[in-house]
């Protein structure tokens, strides 16, 4: 097979050259869960596999399993994708509801042109969409450049991005809320989807591979490939950090008043004319009452309104106590109309008039990184993207938020090895924190290790193993896994998209040269917003 990836100014050779019965690789037995027949040739992953998911392997002369229960899986343990076209390329977006695209690469005019749906919305979070685009085709032509030439077959790739995938509700909201996979048994038959942002935990949708998150995440990896592997700063260390026994013992964070997973849940935020106006006697101590109405209504709320009542019983129990508040989690910005500071808004105002604790003052990273205990509670997509990696890198302890989500960089983190696990709802805040508090020493070492895991990933050696495993891996493996229709002209590309009923439902809204870079079509862009097919 010929060779066409470069990396490192070396010709790396397709994987599917690779077996992994190959004398001295680490080959594994592999356990796989629904796999399509159509796998490829699976006497080069295992000599049978028997159709209730168990592994006969009488050659098999190492003992560890691992099992398969998604594409992400297959291409971590160098397994090939299945097989999939132009047609089931297509077929992919009836998942989803928005922040969908095909990225089709044109060897005629060698360009990427990136297409939309006309029966998707175009919402503001596919300005996401457009940024991974971008990303991606530069990522593509400089680590597969004899694959994007004038003589090159096309290639189309599924491809989303945004804070989750914006997946039918109305088709597998059920199996989301119920959160257990797969929401369809075929998709393990079905196209790679790219995702680039939050992914779910579980594998409801075996076929969508967790890619970085745009923006920041993708930026980091495009400057390591393109500027001589410069180091990602979202990894670095906190400068100057305090000694772990002169960090404030206090829980902290602050961030946006965002929803949480809406798509997955009906958890509030809650008014306060809906709770506590007009529901309390005036003559009582007012925070101490909504706070009380509150915990009464604690599961109704989204985690990081809970993270504000835990705050309110601090305070008040600190105040019986004259002791500092174990908890300090409060808004910094409010989302609505455009984010704008929490302090003094007018969102706010009726909580501020009786003192609850909703609305703190802006923290910058040097001012966290001065407490002992953080919490990254998850936002509208269930993570909190770079909070993660930034509060890894303070002195302090994360509390990491466990939710149905998940970002690349949690594959490489573990519970009390690097952070101490924290459930959805926040049930057990109080029982973790009070053992990091009993246990200092544990606490203290969990914190370093995970300072010095970031540590790591901020260098230019320490970088390398996630850009293969969530950039280059992924992308060879999708590459490889297409089959080609020859479609090297305009007029062959058009006949075959009709035909297959691609033209009548995607536009096209960006396109990327090597020369010119990408531009968008906002004219198209505007009749989407409109729900227009023109």
């Amino acid at each position: 097979m010929q060779a066409w990836c470069i990396y490192e100014n070396k010709l790396l050779y397709s994987r599917a050259d690779k077996r992994l019965d190959k004398p001295g690789d680490d080959s594994r037995r592999l356990s796989v869960f629904n796999v399509a027949s159509e796998f490829g040739d699976p006497k080069s992953i295992v000599n049978k596999i028997h159709e209730d998911g168990r592994v006969y392997d009488s050659d098999a002369v190492h003992n560890k399993v691992t099992k398969i229960y998604t594409y992400t899986d297959l291409i971590n343990n160098a397994a090939p994708l299945p097989q999939y076209s132009l047609s089931s390329v297509i077929h992919a977006s009836n998942i989803y509801y928005s922040r969908f695209a095909l990225l089709r690469y044109d060897p005629s005019k060698d360009r990427f042109i990136a297409y939309y749906s006309n029966r998707h919305r175009w919402v503001s979070g596919c300005k996401k969409l457009v940024e991974a685009v971008r990303s991606l085709t530069i990522l593509l032509r400089n680590l597969f450049p004899q694959r994007f030439t004038n003589g090159s077959p096309e290639l189309v790739l599924a491809i989303s991005g945004g804070d989750y995938p914006a997946i039918d509700n109305e088709v597998f909201g059920a199996c989301v809320r119920k959160d257990e996979g797969p929401c369809d048994e075929s998709l393990f038959q079905q196209a790679p989807i790219l995702h680039f942002g939050s992914v779910f935990t579980q594998p409801l949708f075996p076929n969508i591979i967790g890619m970085p998150m745009p923006r920041a995440h993708t930026d980091c990896f495009v400057k390591w490939l393109m500027r001589n592997r410069e180091p990602c700063e979202l990894f670095l260390p906190t400068p100057d950090a305090l000694p772990w026994d002169e960090l404030i013992p206090q829980l902290v964070w602050r961030g946006t008043d965002f929803q949480f997973l809406s798509f997955q849940n009906s958890l509030e935020r809650p008014s306060f004319e809906k709770y506590v106006d007009g529901k309390t006697n005036p003559k009582a101590d007012q925070k101490l009452a909504a706070t009380q109405i509150l915990r009464r209504n604690f599961d109704k709320l989204i985690p990081r309104w809970k993270g504000v009542v835990y705050t309110a019983e601090s305070e008040i129990e600190a105040r019986r106590t004259k002791t500092l508040p174990k908890i300090n989690i409060k808004f910094a910005k409010v989302a609505e109309g455009g984010a704008h500071p929490a302090i003094g808004a007018k969102e706010y105002k009726k909580w501020d008039e009786i003192g609850f604790p909703v609305a703190g003052e802006s923290m910058d990273e040097a001012q966290l990184s001065k407490f002992k205990y953080h919490i990254d509670l998850g936002g509208g997509g269930g993570t909190t993207w770079t909070g993660t990696s930034r509060k890894l890198a303070m002195p302090g302890l994360l509390f990491h938020h466990c939710t149905p989500t998940k970002d690349y960089i949690h594959d490489h983190i573990h519970p009390w090895v690097h952070y101490v696990p924290v459930r959805t709802d926040l049930a057990d805040i109080m029982e973790k924190l009070e053992w990091a508090e009993k246990n200092p020493s544990e606490a203290k070492k969990i914190a370093e290790t995970a300072t010095e895991l970031m540590k790591q990933l901020s260098t230019s050696e320490g970088f390398e193993p996630l850009f293969e495993q969530h950039v280059l891996n992924p992308l060879l493996e999708a590459i490889e896994a297409y089959n080609p229709l020859d479609l090297r002209d305009e007029k062959s590309w058009d006949d075959a998209f009709e035909q297959l009923g691609g033209k009548q439902v995607f536009s096209p809204f960006m396109e990327c040269t090597s020369d010119e870079g990408c531009r968008v079509d906002n004219h198209q862009i505007e009749m989407y917003k409109k729900g227009s097919k023109g």
